[in-house]
């Protein structure tokens, strides 16, 4: 029978090349000692997997493997071979060895090195295995990851690092470290933003977890890059710098507002809607979206923008003022001058607009809400006795009955006009958008609530789940769907938001209610087919991951 085994390639690194009499030994030291017996599963595409089958609840099996865990429907399985005692997961970390793909092996091996009783029997395979994924990594110019697997190599007993061949490229890696430093250093001396941004990268490219070192270095210098781009005049370029820096950081919103919404009205960056979230009366953006308007033929928008126009600043219309005072509004925000402040009332008209715009909601929003406003958050949540942000819904029921309901907020907090504030609102009209009472379970709610806010708040969602699809430390749909409670956390409230864009996106808004309530009352891992077209949890997770990947 032939092994063609998943994720292996045949390439043999020079280190591997006595490989069977180093580990002879180990390896006779585990048939005796029963340990983790393997077993061999055969896949209809002619793969064979080699590990230990954890679960086997004959719609799927779940085998443990070097790497970790695989889940494996059984329709893809052509046969399960149950292997000879002597054969064990060990053997296997060996076959990856030999086949030139030791970093397979490498987190089961430091696991058993760790918490099993064979700590000896492992430790020669896994310095060997340690030494070989270095190898291989600074072939690929990976240089941080070797280095840190070689400082692990390094660390472990009976280690000889000054007697390998490798230490003088593992010692290239770290100088060049230090040399990319120095560089990002001269260049923030010199005041020169635009090359600092650049070796930062480089820097990050080669060593991707020393991002915690220059991740304000880097916010500032595309701050500071931005703010002259945009005095220049450069606005294409500013734009992009601009809001990406209020992604990362949203505080920063009050140095940018302004600057990001002309930008907008001469058409670089966000749209004009995704601008109006910002400045809803900006007449510089509503003289821009009304010549928009008149260019695409949409009469009834011109008319709408320039009737706003005129409210704003009376019959009398000189755009070149206007523009000139956007532009010092925005040239004050940049320098650390205090922030345009949008009224409160206009804020909330804003949002409810935009809710019922996008949901095609009957008549107008109610004119007044119950409000209570907090002068900090720390006021606020001392006040509520909850560790919430600084938009909350709370509701006051009666025999499980709504009786009233009241928007706390604090309303100065940066950022909360993108996110709190349309989340908590579309919290509020949840009842009367699925046409029923709010009793939905707490990741379908936040994530339909997540959904609602602004284009900012929705771009730093996406940035969220890559950087954490990228570390690993994604959230199982599993525990997401099991919540209790909906949690002050960013990453799960992205992620809820994400896993019910991706659920809804073809549902046409009046099916959702019949929708939402039949997700409510079977819940999603008894109508995964019916509502997912997948089988299993694990493969809505793949999807997830691959949708994230994908971006936008």
């Amino acid at each position: 029978m032939l092994h063609a085994l998943v994720n292996c390639s045949h390439r043999m690194g020079s280190t591997l090349l006595h490989l069977f009499i180093t580990t002879l030994v180990v390896l006779m030291a585990f048939t005796d000692s029963g340990y983790l017996l393997a077993d061999e599963v055969q896949l209809k595409n002619g793969h064979v997997m080699r590990g230990k089958i954890l679960s086997d609840d004959g719609h799927q099996i779940v085998l443990q493997v070097p790497e970790g865990k695989i889940w494996i429907r059984r329709s893809r399985i052509s046969s399960v071979l149950r292997l000879d005692p002597r054969k064990t997961l060990i053997d296997e970390c060996v076959r990856r060895l030999e086949r030139g793909t030791p970093g397979s092996a490498i987190g089961f091996l430091r696991r058993e090195y760790q918490h099993s009783p064979h700590q000896r029997e492992v430790l020669p395979l896994y310095r060997k295995s340690l030494l070989g994924e270095v190898e291989s990594l600074l072939d690929r110019g990976l240089l941080e990851r070797a280095l840190g697997l070689w400082n692990e190599y390094c660390s472990l007993p009976g280690s000889h690092p000054q007697d390998i061949p490798l230490r003088s490229r593992v010692l290239a890696g770290e100088s060049l470290l230090c040399q990319l430093e120095s560089t990002i250093h001269n260049s923030l001396e010199s005041d020169q933003p635009a090359e600092a941004i650049g070796h930062i990268d480089a820097l990050l490219d080669r060593f991707p977890s020393e991002g915690w070192k220059w991740e304000e270095t880097l916010i500032d210098s595309k701050l500071e890059l931005g703010r002259r781009l945009y005095l220049s005049g450069d606005l294409a370029r500013a734009a992009p710098l601009l809001i990406e820096v209020v992604v990362e950081q949203p505080p920063l919103l009050n140095r940018t507002r302004s600057a990001i919404v002309h930008c907008a009205a001469q058409q670089h960056g966000l749209s004009f809607d995704a601008a109006f979230e910002l400045l809803p009366d900006d007449p510089t953006l509503h003289l821009a979206a009304a010549e928009a308007a008149a260019l695409h033929g949409s009469g009834f928008d011109q008319s709408r923008h320039l009737h706003r126009v005129q409210e704003l600043v009376g019959a009398q219309i000189h755009p070149l003022l206007l523009e000139q005072q956007l532009i010092q509004d925005a040239s004050d925000e940049l320098a650390g001058g205090l922030p345009l402040v949008v009224p409160l009332e206009r804020r909330l008209a804003a949002v409810s607009e935009r809710l019922w715009r996008d949901w095609d909601l009957p008549a107008s929003p109610p004119a007044s809400l119950d409000l209570d406003q907090h002068e900090d958050l720390e006021t606020m949540q001392d006040s509520l006795g909850l560790p919430c942000g600084p938009a909350i819904l709370i509701s006051e029921k009666q025999y499980g009955r709504v009786i009233s309901e009241t928007l706390h907020l604090v309303p100065d907090f940066p950022f909360i006009d993108q996110d709190q504030l349309p989340r908590e609102m579309f919290r509020l009209w949840l009842p009367r958008i699925l046409g029923q009472p709010r009793d939905l379970p707490p990741w379908l709610e936040e994530g339909l609530c997540v959904r609602s806010r602004g284009t900012l708040a929705l771009q730093r969602d996406q940035l969220l789940l890559a950087r954490a699809n990228s570390l690993g430390t994604l959230p199982e749909i599993s525990r997401l769907i099991t919540m209790k409670v909906s949690i002050e956390d960013e990453l799960f409230r992205a992620a809820c938001g994400s896993l019910v864009d991706m659920i809804i996106e073809d549902v046409p808004h009046i099916l959702l209610p019949e929708f939402l309530d039949q997700l409510a009352t079977d819940g999603l891992e008894q109508s995964l087919s019916i509502v997912t077209g997948t089988d299993t949890l694990h493969e809505l997770q793949q999807r997830w991951i691959r949708s994230i990947d994908s971006g936008p």
